[in-house]
């Protein structure tokens, strides 16, 4: 059944419309040239079976049905169909100039109506500077808002009516114009100029902060308008922009400083801003891309040979300085060669953090089991070979039991042996490999 097949013709509506009201309903078959009687005449084409049928009604149905009178349809199917039709721009404006709330609500509510045009609807919709929840009116308006976008509703019964349901629509969704639209509504933007937030509008504001598909124009009000606490979870995004990192960095705020120099995309020309300064050198020194000039800045400090983005000629650079080879064994972004090289030293300080170095090639770790001086940070290497911790597991020091209680990588057989000593107890209960291993075979624990 289609619109084209009811046009110019007459319909009987037994019991009521359901997605639409009646005044809709029958607004939206006028447009459609299709006429509306509640009495059955012999002009009538299709007979459409509504809801909530009265004794009568429901009893002439029977009847006409056994009498074959014209064809049935769904009252849930006609609506489909003419919701399918609306036109999406005329009906945003006539509810946008009507300030008509109840027609607009019964649109939110309706869930025939395209995605698109929901987003554009729940736009309108006045929340009468209360928060999504304060109200019978805006508890509706959410929960239609969850209920549409809310992957596997059917599975989370009721999260339509949670206070932390529309936080996790936000962390779930990927859908971008989703994310701007909640931004954009009233209890978000009040939310932002709030200084005393709830936990969960707080939650909400730094969900959408962090979310990876929050638009620029939305980082930018948030920039803009947000506490500073969000204003410092926006800092730290990989994706932010030069432009927005200059602006936060006026900021005269510690915690948002602090967040942006540890951001992997820090501005190089800022973070040169900063050292020149003498502000937030090691954290610089850690986090930053690096450049030529960037790398002979912050040549002094240790934590430059922790920077993931040295190159070939800087690591040459810490290897003919010679100052701090200790701390470059820890980078976990070096080439096998470098390793080999730095191990060839000999040197019992370099040869431990090489030990505990996640990235070091399992051949090199082997090596390293030959020096007794290792084996307490090879126990909590989560790379460190099977074999190797089988060994160390028979050891009888404390240090590298307590390592192998915490390392993740650890085999559960083992960290059940450890398990059974108080002093490692506690750490065996915290291993999250050991807390997977529980759930899943849910023996309880020990």
């Amino acid at each position: 059944m289609t619109l084209d097949d009811l046009k110019d013709k007459t319909v009987l509506l037994l019991g009521k419309s359901r997605a639409l009201d009646r005044n809709e309903f029958l607004s939206q078959l006028e447009h459609h040239n299709i006429s509306c009687v509640d009495q059955y005449t012999d002009e009538v084409a299709y007979i459409i079976e509504g809801r909530m049928l009265n004794p009568f009604e429901q009893e002439e149905m029977e009847e006409l049905y056994k009498a074959d009178a014209a064809p049935f349809i769904l009252i849930s199917e006609l609506e489909e169909a003419l919701c399918r039709e609306i036109d999406s721009t005329k009906l945003h404006m006539s509810l946008k100039l009507s300030g008509d709330e109840d027609r607009l609500l019964g649109f939110i509510q309706n869930n025939f109506i395209t995605d698109e045009l929901f987003l554009r609807l729940i736009s309108l919709y006045d929340w009468k500077g209360e928060n999504f929840f304060d109200n019978d009116e805006n508890r509706d308006t959410t929960a239609a808002l969850i209920k549409r976008f809310y992957k596997d509703i059917e599975k989370n019964h009721n999260v339509q009516y949670a206070t932390t349901g529309l936080l996790h629509l936000i962390m779930q969704t990927s859908d971008q114009e989703l994310l701007d639209t909640i931004s954009n509504l009233q209890p978000i933007k009040r939310a932002l100029q709030d200084k005393e937030l709830d936990n969960g509008t707080y939650k909400i504001l730094q969900a959408i902060s962090l979310h990876p598909q929050t638009s620029p124009s939305v980082i930018k009000h948030f920039i803009k308008y947000a506490p500073a606490e969000i204003k410092a979870q926006i800092a730290g995004r990989p994706d932010l922009s030069p432009k927005f990192q200059i602006h936060l960095s006026k900021e005269g705020n510690d915690l948002i400083h602090e967040n942006l120099v540890k951001n992997p995309s820090l501005d190089t020309e800022l973070a040169k801003s900063f050292v020149s300064e003498g502000k937030y050198v090691e954290q610089i020194a850690l986090h930053a891309r690096l450049d030529a000039e960037l790398f002979e800045l912050l040549l002094d400090t240790d934590n430059l040979a922790l920077n993931t983005s040295l190159d070939v000629s800087m690591i040459e650079r810490l290897f003919e300085d010679g100052a701090c080879l200790k701390v470059l064994a820890a980078n976990t972004a070096l080439q096998e060669k470098d390793y080999e090289r730095l191990y060839t030293m000999h040197k019992e300080e370099i040869n431990r953090a090489l030990a505990s170095n996640m990235s070091v090639p399992v051949s090199l770790l082997e090596k390293l089991y030959e020096d007794k001086d290792t084996h307490a940070f090879l126990a909590g290497n989560i790379t460190t070979p099977k074999e190797i911790l089988d060994k160390l597991a028979q050891s009888e020091d404390e240090t590298i039991l307590t390592a192998l209680s915490k390392n993740t990588s650890t085999p559960v057989d083992i960290l059940c042996q450890l398990q059974l000593d108080k002093r490692y107890d506690r750490y065996v209960k915290e291993n999250e490999n050991f807390g997977k291993y529980i759930q899943q075979d849910n023996i309880g624990w020990l």
